[in-house]
């Protein structure tokens, strides 16, 4: 269809032009039937013109023969030439508007009677004279002449009732063509027009549950393709500003996790000072089973403060998403392990119920900033609010994905706060004391993955935040 425009504006206002002008060639060809039909009518006109003087130029000759009276008989013979005059003018209408009829054996027929009438007219009429044969051959000529001529009336009314059928058969015909027109000129309106329209409307819904895979790019429809483009670079810059979001809220993490981080490596640098110590002044003296004992515990503090810089390092690396369907016990275990250097208490108080084989198909590095958003804003709930936390960390496969919740007891979410707590900058804490991007950070995560997050107070106090991750290839 290259014939086609490239824009919208030029298919819709190809599709009018083609509809106006089939419009104006089916009302031209209303038009023409209406002309014929006119025709038709006058053609009527003239034989029932005719067909009327007949029958008052034989109402006159009865009367004639009733009263006696000459100038009965001369009006007669006037309306016999009139209806001679009428034939001879309208002659061609007359056929046409009785297709068949033999209009010369009329002719001549009027024309006897005619000749019939004037020559009665020129003898003497006295009114007590019985009617001659003459008259009677005049009468039976007469009447005769009437009966064709009434024959011509009939024929051309019949032919004009069939010209009103088939006309209104022909306007019904128009009628239907032109609804089979717009519908086709709709269809293809709908298919050229319509069709983009709702395949951006499809990609558009697929962008409203979260997946911000840029929309298909159109070649066709210059209108759709500058709105794809722009939207595609809209989605393009809303991307960056999430990414620096979600890079602000792991830094503002990671800067309340310093001081924690810091204290977790004295510990293991502590353990290996002391021991590199006694190595240095009891080497002369430990036989070689103790000089091992100090080298390996060495080694294992080593291992952790390699294990503690390396789970630090992984968190507030920038990295590409990527979706890897990875255990979920080792996020949460590693996660806990973070908070343990802010909070040395989250070891305690978070408890893991989840079967360590349950696997989800997750950004790592996003679902433990998720999760470490998620256990840290029950933590401070708990301590804001003086009730010794209990956290509760628990997954499940559940409608094709696995959904992980954190439940705390701490005094829940007020109901008319529930509706805004994912939204971005809303907090309860006092000025100073919240950012309020913790639970958008969540919100944002799960959409990315094509998930969802929600949140519910439990009956017997405290709050429950769910995350849903779809799994691998099964979207939302």
């Amino acid at each position: 269809m290259k014939l086609l425009p490239r824009s919208l504006h030029g298919k819709i206002l190809l599709g009018y032009i083609v509809l106006g002008g089939l419009f104006v060639l089916l009302v031209f060809a209303a038009l023409d039937q209406v002309r014929l039909l006119l025709s038709r009518v006058d053609d009527e006109h003239h034989v029932t013109r005719m067909h009327d003087v007949i029958r008052e130029a034989r109402r006159l000759e009865k009367n004639y023969l009733l009263f006696r009276k000459p100038s009965e008989l001369k009006a007669a013979v006037g309306k016999a030439d009139e209806a001679l005059a009428l034939i001879a003018r309208d002659r061609d209408l007359m056929k046409r508007a009785a297709p068949g009829f033999a209009l010369d054996e009329l002719t001549e027929v009027l024309a006897d009677w005619r000749d019939l009438l004037d020559d009665r007219l020129q003898r003497r009429i006295r009114p007590g004279d019985p009617i001659s044969p003459l008259e009677e051959r005049m009468a039976e000529v007469g009447k005769q002449v009437f009966e064709e001529s009434e024959r011509l009336s009939d024929q051309a009314r019949e032919a004009m009732r069939r010209a009103l059928s088939g006309q209104e058969s022909q306007l019904y015909t128009i009628m239907i063509a032109a609804v089979a027109l717009v519908l086709v000129i709709g269809q293809l309106v709908t298919r050229r027009v319509v069709a983009p329209l709702r395949e951006v409307e499809s990609d558009l819904e697929r962008v409203g549950t979260g997946n911000q895979a840029r929309l298909t790019p159109r070649e066709r429809d210059d209108e759709i393709a500058a709105l794809v483009t722009a939207f595609n670079r809209a989605l393009g810059d809303l991307e960056e500003r999430q990414l620096a979001v979600l890079r602000t809220a792991r830094l503002a993490s990671l800067g309340t996790m310093l001081s924690g981080v810091a204290h977790e490596l004295n510990n293991p640098l502590s353990n290996i000072s002391l021991n590199a110590q006694l190595l240095l002044e009891e080497r002369d003296v430990c036989d070689p089973k103790q000089i091992n004992g100090f080298v390996e515990q060495i080694d294992d503090q080593v291992q952790r403060a390699q294990r503690i810089v390396r789970t630090l390092l992984d968190f507030a690396r920038d990295s590409h998403f990527a979706l890897v369907r990875q255990p979920l016990r080792p996020l949460v275990e590693e996660t806990i392990a973070l908070l343990r250097a802010e909070r040395p208490d989250a070891g305690d108080a978070v408890h893991i119920t989840l079967p360590p084989e349950l696997e989800v198909h997750a950004d790592g590095q996003r679902m433990q900033q998720a999760l470490l958003n998620l256990i840290r804003n029950a933590l401070e709930a708990c301590a804001d609010a003086g009730i010794a936390p209990r956290i509760e960390v628990a997954a499940r496969l559940r409608e094709g994905g696995t959904e992980i919740t954190v439940s705390d007891n701490g005094p829940g979410v007020e109901p008319r706060n529930l509706p805004r707590v994912f939204d971005p900058f809303f907090t309860t804490k006092p000025v100073g004391k919240g950012s309020g991007l913790g639970l958008f950070v969540v919100h944002e995560i799960a959409a990315e993955h094509g998930g969802k997050a929600g949140i519910h107070n439990r009956p017997g106090g405290g709050t429950t935040v769910s995350l849903w991750i779809p799994a691998e290839g099964d979207k939302a």
